[in-house]
């Protein structure tokens, strides 16, 4: 049992308490805030055993009362670190962790599993930001934060806000326990919808059924099912509207489409219809230069040089297979050259970044180091060597553009061409991630719990991750090479970000010019195709 001595510290009433007056607890209660530190306990337990360095337990659970005070917008009362601080073995810390529960019982912001969600992040401030709860994804691409089953989001509808939802929702229909969970489980209905009023799209995957629909972010969802989205109705429709996004067939137990009907609101354009089917899709992720009318990608951008050009976004499964063949492709039509642009590319899975770099190297040549704590626990492999590659575009003159969106697997496929001396680097300084991470229990809801395991280092044995106290000289993330920087402001970046997002949603069958179809009003590929031309030199003569 917990220490009388430390529990009379917290919950006596003469001390003063910011959170909240010390009331006596009913046994339920205690019960319950008792089972809340374990479950917290539990997860931080998993976190000390894999996380890339040694770190106490007394220190993550110090985290975790930071988080919950934190979200209640309160500093930790010193009485409480100095009872942390006394606390002997597990118990006790544990005893703590439940008594700092109870005297925030009342608070709002900790109501049901957000409670649990706040104490869990707070193993942040003994790690790194990295290492913080995550929803289980609504599919298996790493594109798709939450897409509802037809490729759109809602502001408002992603990141914890939507994970905290899901875990109530659970919760209310019985479908999750909830073990340390103080106060009333509400009803669907009472859950109030996280996309923000009025509902406007945030992002549109492309290829889904949203993107041939063309639904584009920043439209307005003004009516769902032919009802008027208000202030008012806005949570019962979005209950309706979000969950499920799929039913199952009685008799074969497949998933059956179901199809919404939606009104979207634009900017200069009449309001439209658009009837969305969860039609199960994969998205596409490698762009080129225009849709053919096959709803392919035409990836030559200069047709009298012969330069090719392939635009990677998220790194998804098997994305390495649609680059070779669009490799394939452009060999075919005599491409002399390539610009393979990572300017937003934010990462993803590993093994197909490694693959897509592959592609271009010699085989057995090394495409990064891991460092890992634990390096003898399996699949904990000390490096990654080519094993991919078919040879056949180890010669192809190569520019890679990279800009301050360049993350993670966009980083790793670039600073394995850079640093093995095939390619150059044009644009601006890379975000500088390399944590590898890997996903524990959270503990609660069915949500999981991200964790740094190690790092991956560059083939050159350089880190590339950008450490909390990394100033501007340090050496992290990659810099383009010298002479090849692309200057532009902010606000230019963020228009070629918004003028490529929207060439990546165009249909197939649409005329519409856009901005991005000039590659000349973009700095960074007007710069590669001038390096390019220069290093290719004249063109051959015609027979």
């Amino acid at each position: 049992m917990f220490g009388t001595a430390v529990a009379f510290v917290l919950l006596a009433p003469g001390a003063p308490v910011p959170a909240q007056p010390p009331v006596a607890a009913p046994k339920a209660d205690r019960f319950k805030a008792q089972e809340f530190a374990r479950i917290v306990w539990q997860v931080g337990d998993q976190v000390a055993l894999r996380y890339a360095k040694p770190v106490e337990m007394r220190d993550l659970m110090r985290g975790a009362i930071r988080g919950l005070y934190d979200e209640c917008g309160l500093s930790v009362p010193d009485r409480v670190n100095v009872a942390l601080a006394r606390a002997t073995g597990a118990t006790e810390i544990v005893e703590v962790v439940a008594d700092v529960r109870l005297l925030l019982a009342d608070k709002p912001h900790l109501r049901g599993p957000r409670a649990l969600a706040a104490a869990i992040n707070g193993f942040r401030h003994a790690t790194d930001p990295a290492c913080q709860l995550t929803s289980p994804r609504a599919s298996a691409f790493a594109s798709s934060d939450m897409d509802f089953g037809i490729g759109v989001e809602l502001e408002g509808a992603s990141g914890p806000r939507w994970m905290l939802y899901q875990a109530e929702y659970r919760a209310a229909i019985g479908q999750v326990a909830t073990a340390g969970w103080l106060g009333p489980i509400p009803p669907p209905t009472a859950l109030a919808s996280p996309a923000t009023f009025p509902w406007r799209v945030s992002r549109v995957i492309p290829e889904s059924p949203a993107q041939k629909a063309g639904v584009r972010p920043g439209d307005v969802v003004t009516h769902f099912a032919g009802t008027e989205i208000t202030a008012k109705n806005v949570d019962e429709l979005f209950l309706k509207f979000a969950l499920p996004h799929q039913t199952f067939d009685p008799q074969t137990g497949l998933p059956r489409e179901i199809e919404r009907a939606l009104t979207f609101r634009r900017e200069g354009v009449k309001p439209f219809e658009a009837k969305l089917k969860s039609t199960p899709y994969t998205p596409m992720s490698a762009f080129g230069v225009m849709r053919t009318a096959e709803d392919k990608w035409d990836c030559l951008l200069d047709r009298e040089h012969k330069i090719g050009y392939i635009r990677i976004g998220a790194v998804e499964q098997n994305l390495d297979e649609k680059v070779g063949q669009i490799l394939a492709d452009l060999e075919r039509r005599g491409c002399r050259g390539l610009i393979l642009d990572l300017r937003w590319c934010p990462g993803g899975y590993v093994d197909p970044g490694v693959r897509i770099a592959g592609l271009f190297l010699p085989s057995d040549v090394l495409i990064a180091k891991m460092n890992y704590r634990n390096p003898q626990l399996a699949g904990n492999q000390p490096e990654i060597r080519n094993t991919f590659g078919n040879n056949k575009y180890t010669k192809l003159p190569l520019v890679v553009l990279v800009g301050q969106e360049t993350t993670g697997g966009g980083e790793l496929i670039a600073s394995a061409l850079r640093d093995n001396d095939r390619c150059v680097l044009i644009g601006q300084r890379t975000v500088g991630r390399a944590y590898i991470q890997n996903i524990v229990d959270g503990g609660f809801g069915g949500l999981q719990f991200k964790i740094t395991t190690g790092e991956s280092l560059r083939p050159n044995g350089k880190s590339r991750q950008r450490k909390p106290d990394s100033g501007p000289l340090d050496d992290w993330g990659l810099r383009p090479d010298e002479g090849l920087e692309v200057p532009v402001t902010k606000d230019k970046s963020l228009e070629l970000k918004h003028w490529a997002d929207l060439h990546s949603l165009r249909p197939a069958e649409s005329n519409e010019a856009l901005d991005f179809d000039d590659p000349l009003k973009d700095p960074f590929r007007a710069k590669a195709l001038e390096y390019l031309k220069q290093k290719l030199g004249p063109l051959p003569a015609k027979k």
